[in-house]
């Protein structure tokens, strides 16, 4: 289809709509997006008022995968959620005006009749995040000056920066530079804004599921590279016939976008950017949960202090967890000394007792490093000169985190001595803890600490 939409757009299309599992049964609506939340109404009809509607109980099965085709063309619904049933039931005169509400809590695809998110039909997409432009370079334009005018020229192509084959994920990932040259009839005024385009080709088809699952995990590593908040903005996904099997994802989501800083971004070339991104894909999917919680909690959700705190606490605690696969003691030496406990245990009067049972459950975790111990191992990895740099002194650093990790899970305990309590203390605490796990993250993906610590720093200092 022509019309551009974006993940985001907003709209309100009147169309005709129909359950992909029963494609002759039509229904007229309206699907409506405002930015935030995306809908489906359908028209009001009028009934005849039953018992089963009185209760609340009539309502008829909620379809998986809703197929239409409206003002804009044609539409795939994916993944609704009933509100409600309104309208008014007149039992006095046997009649009654109703109609349905959905919420759409998967996605909608404009221009295409998808079967549904999980069929693998889709060979490519192009995707677009915000603050990103300025980060990568620009798409080649030269200005030559005349006597009597200055000519601009603009390339025709795309200018590609980067070509890699992710082989963990058996894909291909190009970015190129689109000139995004508009101009305006009569030669008043034009603009080209340089906009960088990612374009997602796997080895074999693959599903709707896969490529949003891609769009994210994109959005996160761009995140990590520039310390802040990216978003995806747009998708165009196309099938085997790319006229006939092409459309553009509507998937609004909550988050926030922030305004990229050029002290904080990474500096790399393509060789070093495509060996980062390879990297990042070829993560275990254990990663995920920790990659989830950072970026799809923290850097993408309005949270309390407290509540941040507690995830980025919980977030170095998992990347230590991820890892390092350390132990207290040898795996064979702890079987001897569990069995030898247990063995103990059970021995004793109370040994069949609830405090027994307590014990045998401790056991089987006394040989993890606690929390104290993978905070001090993660810094360790750290040049000393750097790391004071960042944090401050690092042994009050791994006091600090500890004991106000401890007073705020554990709700009546002593607050002891390095506990931070104020609003302003834990804001500044969390960027250090933001800082830290970025470091973290980027030396774990094969960046040296040299080379990003500048970075690291000014990121540091933002609110000092």
């Amino acid at each position: 289809m022509d019309e551009k939409f974006d993940l985001y757009s907003k709209f309100q299309l009147e169309g005709v709509f129909w359950d992909a599992a029963r494609p002759d049964d039509k229904f007229s609506g309206t699907l409506s997006c405002n930015g935030k939340r995306l809908e489906l109404a359908t028209r009001a009809e009028l009934v005849t008022p039953t018992p089963a509607m009185l209760m609340g109980t009539d309502d008829a099965s909620v379809p998986d995968v809703v197929h239409g085709f409206t003002v804009k063309g044609d539409c795939t619904i994916i993944g609704l959620q009933q509100i409600n049933t309104p309208g008014l039931l007149d039992y006095s005169k046997g009649r009654g005006v109703r109609w349905r509400y959905f919420r759409v809590i998967g996605a909608c695809l404009m221009g295409w009749h998808l079967a549904n998110d999980t069929t693998e039909v889709l060979t490519t997409a192009d995707l677009t995040y915000t603050g990103i432009s300025e980060w990568f370079p620009g798409c080649g334009a030269t200005i030559t000056q005349a006597d009597r005018a200055t000519l601009i020229s603009l390339p025709k192509e795309r200018r590609v920066v980067l070509d890699v084959c992710i082989l963990a994920k058996r894909f291909h990932l190009a970015i190129d530079i689109d000139p995004n040259f508009e101009f305006k009839i009569g030669g008043r005024s034009f603009k080209a804004d340089s906009e960088p385009v990612i374009t997602l080709e796997p080895a074999e088809p693959k599903s709707l599921e896969w490529f949003v699952e891609v769009l994210h995990r994109l959005e996160n590593f761009l995140s990590l590279c520039l310390g802040s908040s990216v978003r995806a903005k747009t998708m165009r996904l196309a099938g085997k016939s790319e006229k006939a099997e092409s459309g553009w994802l509507i998937r609004p989501r909550g988050g926030k976008v922030e305004k990229p800083s050029v002290a904080i971004w990474l500096r790399s070339d393509s060789s070093q950017l495509a060996r980062a991104v390879a990297s990042w894909f070829a993560m275990s999917e254990e990663f995920t949960p920790l990659e989830s919680l950072i970026y799809g909690t923290i850097r993408h959700s309005s949270l309390f202090v407290e509540t941040e705190f507690l995830s980025l606490a919980q977030a170095i605690e998992s990347f230590h967890r991820l890892m390092y696969k350390s132990t207290v003691v040898e795996p064979q030496v702890f079987k001897q000394v569990k069995e030898d406990l247990s063995s103990f245990i059970a021995q004793q009067s109370w040994g069949q007792s609830a405090i027994a049972n307590r014990c045998k459950e401790a056991i089987n975790f006394v040989n993890e490093p606690s929390f104290q111990n993978r905070i001090e191992s993660l810094l360790a990895d750290i040049d000393p000169a750097r790391l004071k740099q960042l944090i401050g002194d690092p042994v009050i650093f791994e006091q600090t985190l500890k004991q106000t990790r401890n007073y705020l899970t554990h709700p009546g305990i002593e607050k002891k001595g390095k506990v931070l309590a104020g609003s302003k203390e834990l804001f500044l605490f969390n960027q250090k803890l933001h800082v830290l796990l970025r470091l973290l993250m980027l030396k774990a993906m094969g960046f040296s600490e040299e080379a990003i610590f500048d970075q690291m720093f000014q990121q540091s200092r933002r609110y000092s």
